[in-house]
């Protein structure tokens, strides 16, 4: 496990190195204690930003800022997300403590931008990593549109089945008929305004 933290460590500080505002946000938290617990292995990383990076450690004995708990498979799937929400833990990732700096870091984690398949090479070989990788972007790409079809149906069913909301044409014809009323305001108003001479 060590050797293995060292190597993502020395990763991590190369590529905080080549971006001098990330490496500026990291300087930002030293001081800090951020455990990420690992469910299933049962393992726990402490990440401790300082000035000139982090360290990682596997073990601490101090106290903690935040800690953020999650499966390998949910915190990778947290960590690829693209989307610009701060922090959308949603039950399969936990977090507890400082909920600001957990959102924080998980900015700074989609920011780095590292290559998960080659870490995960040193330790299951190259072929099991793109697998490995392969079923992460698989499964991204299903909740997705698994999602995009939930959204679809769940509208399709209010508007046709439920009836509760209108369709485009019904909303159209809305439109139309608000324009219609308008026009003949401003007509009466017209005609009122030429009687009251």
């Amino acid at each position: 496990m060590s050797m293995i933290l060292g190597r993502i460590e020395s990763l991590v500080n190369n590529v905080l190195h080549t971006d001098q505002a990330l490496l500026s946000d990291v300087a930002a938290m030293a001081g800090k204690v951020m455990a990420v617990e690992l469910v299933g292995p049962d393992k726990s990383i402490y990440i401790m930003p300082h000035t000139d990076g982090i360290y990682l450690q596997h073990d601490f004995s101090g106290d903690v800022n935040v800690r953020i708990k999650g499966s390998p498979f949910a915190l990778l799937k947290m960590a690829r997300q693209k989307d610009e929400q701060p922090a959308s833990f949603d039950g399969d990732v936990e977090i507890s403590g400082d909920l600001a700096l957990g959102q924080h870091l998980q900015r700074m984690i989609k920011r780095l931008d590292l290559d998960w398949e080659e870490l995960l090479s040193h330790k299951v070989g190259d072929v099991a990593a793109h697998q490995i990788g392969n079923v992460v972007r698989a499964f991204s790409s299903w909740a997705k549109e698994s999602h995009e079809n939930m959204e679809q149906n769940i509208s399709d069913y209010l508007r046709i089945e439920a009836k509760l909301t209108p369709n485009n044409t019904e909303i159209d014809q809305f439109m139309n008929d608000v324009d219609d009323l308008r026009s003949d305001v401003d007509r009466i108003e017209q005609k009122i305004a030429r009687l009251s001479l």
